[in-house]
């Protein structure tokens, strides 16, 4: 049997499908005006182009610094090897070779420099620049290195040359005293028959030669102190005083040079020592 209400029924029916059906477009509307516009899509995109610039920027720093690090590393090896070494060609060789590798320091640091302008991610940027403060204290604590390896090189060398002078004053005291001996023994040799002028000649001779000698130790002496000076520390008051002492040596033997060769290098040793305390270019022998 069929129901009496059934044209009632379909109505209400169609009246309900209509209802549900308006009831989920608003929701489904609502999220396609919602969800429609790529936003989603476009910040996925944003962050996947920003984790590639940070893998990129990360990448190019790790190799920047591996480089300095490469560069520090024989740096150290190279200092290692030049305060070990005698051979001063193999050290100015080292050296050269030190200088090459700052330089190549500083290149990297421009470049860096240069490189982290243009980063988009602070934390690298931040990175870059503490990286660039470090190196330019490691440069301006390099320069210092250097001139103490420098000093020690030429401490070495006055070493050498003060040991030389030294060996030189030695032989020269026992030349004087040689010559010393000879001359009293002329002096107190009986007149010969033959020849009686050639003991005075000889006697003569013999007093040059020693004075001569002994002027050649005094000197010695005063340039050995010279030489002291100089190894000392530029404006101290021991360079001062030692530079003092040994131009006062120098005048001392000016009073009485044996030759004028001598005379002529006291007068330009002078000329340097008075240049080196600050004195007047001209000096006075009693002075």
């Amino acid at each position: 049997m069929n129901p009496l209400n059934q044209p009632e029924r379909r109505t209400r029916l169609w009246q309900f499908s209509l209802l549900y059906l308006l009831a989920l477009l608003i929701p489904l509307g609502a999220s396609y005006y919602l969800f429609s516009n790529k936003s989603i899509v476009e910040e996925n995109t944003r962050l996947t182009s920003e984790l590639d610039v940070t893998h990129k920027e990360q990448a190019r720093l790790v190799m920047q610094f591996d480089t300095l690090t490469h560069r520090l590393q024989n740096i150290d090896q190279l200092d290692q090897r030049i305060l070990s070494e005698t051979n001063q060609q193999v050290k100015s060789s080292l050296a050269l070779r030190n200088e090459e590798n700052v330089n190549a320091i500083g290149l990297g640091l421009s470049e860096l420099k240069r490189d982290s302008a243009q980063m988009k991610v602070q934390a690298h940027r931040q990175l870059a620049r503490n990286i660039l403060r470090d190196f330019d204290l490691l440069r301006s604590t390099r320069k210092t290195v250097d001139v103490l390896n420098q000093n020690v090189t030429r401490g070495g060398d006055a070493e050498k040359s003060n040991a030389t002078l030294l060996d030189q004053l030695g032989q020269a005291r026992q030349q004087v005293i040689m010559l010393q001996a000879a001359l009293a023994n002329c002096s107190k040799a009986p007149p010969p028959i033959v020849n009686p002028p050639s003991v005075a000649t000889l006697s003569t001779s013999a007093k040059l030669q020693i004075e001569l000698l002994r002027n050649q130790v005094a000197f010695a002496d005063a340039d050995c102190l010279r030489q002291r000076a100089l190894d000392r520390k530029p404006h101290s008051k021991d360079r001062a005083k030692m530079l003092e002492e040994s131009r006062t040596a120098f005048i001392h033997i000016l009073q009485n040079p044996a030759t004028d060769d001598l005379k002529q290098s006291i007068e330009k040793t002078l000329e340097t020592i008075n240049v080196e305390l600050g004195k007047p270019a001209r000096f006075f022998l009693f002075k």
